[in-house]
């Protein structure tokens, strides 16, 4: 019987987990997936419980191993997910209470403490980025203040896809992504001790597991995990990447001047580099592999405006026939301009308002519904462009990953907005296909990135900027971005009559 090798990859999002097995040449061979729960136990806060996450984590890994073709035989494991956050560990190496995730907020005022007495720039310094509250040195200071008991407890602080790893190995790891904000010095890429005296947490120091680059085998599967998901002991398991630059490395994008966006429930954009970059308004992480880094910059923007577009504008039109209404208008929707700000959150990408909101600009009575949904598609595609132009670089072909990437025209519209081809890979798991790409590395399949890309990730169509709109979207661009900046303290004093109003406060 012949035997065909196997890469198995683990994406342990925020609301779904998913397994798939790859061929070595990145073809999908079997994909399972269990939905999360998330939980949310006081305004804030934001957990997952660790062993939950685990459990479902080995029912796809057996449903998996478990649907595999007769000789199929997995040959190495790699795991992405969900980034930051605190998934914590005590001595035993059980989880030191929930895992509090990415979206995780209870520690804001520590930020806003440290900017006030400048630890927040000290560790901008060191690392190039600036932490926000559901990363795991905010939250860790928080514990130490308002849980003592339960910060003492805490031996080792993970992320997500690193307690899978360690479920997985009884190693305790983290990657370059994972640790670069706040722990590394931007310089060695390695860590350093001095960013938790800048915020006085020295005792937080020792937490720090083994720093592995994503391309290093951590451990092999245990017997223990081996029972659990049916993946053989003693097969290798490699340290990886969190979910963003692991889709991005999915999608083909892995040499410097690469750019991926991600059209989904909120917008990621990041760009491959040669080394730190001086911009600081994003986020920016060492892949610790090939002198690669990547700057990311996310918007709160996303999906969620068509659904409301075609929930509330369109009379609950199916979202996948949005298109088609606006399609019937034309381009520049009438002289209508939408703003996607609809989270609650307000916008953090490519500038940082909690007061951000949504908006139509430029409404006369003679525009209808297909001119307001034209304009929401546009106003996304729009959005796209203002964090692509705060990525450093010049990128001349963008690649887009995410459930938006299945709308024909909001793919085109990008491709208009920026005046720059995108190109949708083929395949459904753009996360899972980085993971595995870093294992074939690893397992020296490939030479490089760049060799396992070209075999594993292939194109499955690509849209060029239609040169009879691109000025035209250029001119609405310029306009979009001074609007925003206007409307910014109406924004402000939005928000300030509003909550007046619920409080019943009088100025």
């Amino acid at each position: 019987m012949t035997t065909t090798d196997v890469l198995l990859a683990v994406d342990a999002g925020t609301s779904t987990i998913k397994a798939v097995a790859f061929g070595v040449d990145g073809t999908e061979l079997v994909v399972a997936t269990r939905e999360t729960e998330t939980l949310r136990p006081e305004p804030g806060h934001v957990e997952q419980d660790p062993v939950a996450v685990w459990e479902l984590t080995a029912a796809t890994l057996r449903d998996v191993t478990g649907s595999l073709p007769d000789g199929a035989e997995p040959v190495g494991v790699s795991v992405t997910g969900q980034g930051d956050g605190l998934w914590a560990v005590t001595d035993d190496g059980d989880p030191a209470g929930n895992a509090m995730l990415w979206s995780d907020s209870r520690a804001a005022g520590i930020l806003d403490e440290w900017a006030e007495t400048g630890a927040l720039d000290a560790v901008v310094e060191q690392c190039g980025s600036a932490p926000y509250p559901g990363m795991s040195l905010p939250i860790l200071a928080w514990l130490a203040r308002e849980q003592p008991a339960r910060f003492d407890r805490i031996d080792t602080i993970l992320s997500a896809k690193d307690w899978v790893k360690y479920e997985l190995t009884g190693e305790r790891t983290l990657d370059h992504t994972e640790a670069t904000v706040p722990y590394l010095d931007k310089a060695t890429e390695r860590y350093d001790p001095a960013v938790f005296e800048a915020v006085d947490l020295p005792e937080a120091a020792s937490m720090l597991p083994r720093l592995a680059a994503p391309t290093t085998v951590i451990g092999t599967v245990t017997d223990a995990a081996a029972e659990a998901t049916g993946v053989p002991s003693g097969v290798p398991v490699v340290s990886g990447v969190f979910d963003v630059p692991a889709s991005a490395i999915g999608s083909g994008a892995v040499t410097a001047g690469g750019t991926a966006i991600t059209l989904g429930t909120s917008l990621t954009h990041q760009v491959l580099v040669d080394g730190p970059q001086p911009e600081t308004s994003g986020i920016q992480m060492s892949l610790g592999t090939e002198g690669r880094w990547t700057y990311a910059i996310g918007s709160n923007a996303g999906t969620p405006s068509l659904e409301w577009a075609a929930e509330t504008i369109a009379d609950g039109v199916a979202v996948a026939d949005l298109a088609d209404l606006a399609a019937t208008a034309p381009p520049g929707s009438g002289g209508v301009v939408y703003h996607p700000y609809l989270s609650t959150a307000g916008e953090r990408g490519p500038f940082v308002d909690p007061n951000a909101r949504g908006q139509f600009v430029g409404l006369t009575p003679e525009h209808g519904t297909e001119h307001l949904v034209r304009a929401v598609y546009e106003g996304l595609s729009l959005a796209v462009r203002d964090c692509v132009e705060h990525l450093p670089g010049n990128p001349t072909e963008v690649v887009a990953s995410g459930g938006g990437t299945r709308s024909e025209l909001w793919c085109q519209l990008v491709a208009d907005c920026l005046d720059r081809p995108v190109s949708v890979p083929t395949g459904s798991e753009p996360g899972a296909k980085g993971a595995a790409v870093l294992l074939a590395v690893a397992l020296e399949e490939y030479e490089s990135l760049s060799a396992a890309v070209d075999r594993m990730v292939t194109t499955d169509r690509r849209y060029d900027p239609r040169e009879a709109v691109v000025d035209q979207y250029d001119a609405l661009y310029g306009f979009f971005s001074s609007a925003r900046e206007g409307l910014q303290p109406v924004w402000s004093e939005r928000a300030a009559v509003y909550d007046r109003s619920i409080t019943g406060e009088r100025g």
